[in-house]
This record gives structure tokens, C-alpha cells and sequence, in this order.
């Protein structure tokens, strides 16, 4: 009785290391599939984020040459109305 015992218990903990090997691989393979994704994930970010700084960027300089371009017109209407009225007028003399 005591080896049947023994045998039955050798087969249980066989099958216990088998299933606990199974659950090992399965768990190794879906870390490494988590981290492949992980990965793809990373990389599409910083492809988007490397575009919005472009935009950013662009829609800087556009907002900076348009300031300049509606600085130097104010510049011209004060020059001119310094010369209309014969007055400086504030900021005129920038």
C-alpha cells in the first residue's frame, strides 16, 4: 500500500511540475509579448510626439513672422500719422 501511495503521489507531483512548467513558458511568453507591444507602443509615441513638435514648431515661426509683419505695419501707420499731424506719436521712435 505505502508504494501505491508513494507512485500515486510521485504521478501528482509529476503532474504538478508539468503544469507549473506550462503556466512558467506561458507566463514567459505573454511577458515577452507584453513587452514587444510595449516596444511598438514606445515607438509609434515618440513618431508622434517627434510630429508634433514639428507642427509646433511651424506654427511658431508662422505666428512669429505674422507678429513681425503686424509690428511693422503698426510702425508704418505711426510713421505716417507722425507725419500727418506733425506729432511723434508713442512708440514711434522704436
Amino acid at each position: 500500500r505505502h508504494a501505491a501511495l508513494t507512485e500515486r503521489a510521485e504521478t501528482r507531483l509529476a503532474e504538478a511540475a508539468r503544469t507549473l512548467a506550462e503556466a512558467q513558458e506561458a507566463a514567459r511568453h505573454g511577458q515577452e509579448d507584453a513587452e514587444a507591444r510595449a516596444a511598438e507602443l514606445l515607438a509609434e509615441a515618440r513618431v508622434r510626439e517627434e510630429r508634433i513638435v514639428r507642427e509646433t514648431e511651424r506654427v511658431l515661426r508662422e505666428h512669429e513672422e505674422a507678429r513681425e509683419e503686424v509690428q511693422a505695419h503698426m510702425a508704418h501707420v505711426r510713421s505716417s500719422l507722425a507725419a500727418l499731424t506733425g506729432r511723434v506719436t508713442a512708440g514711434a521712435e522704436d
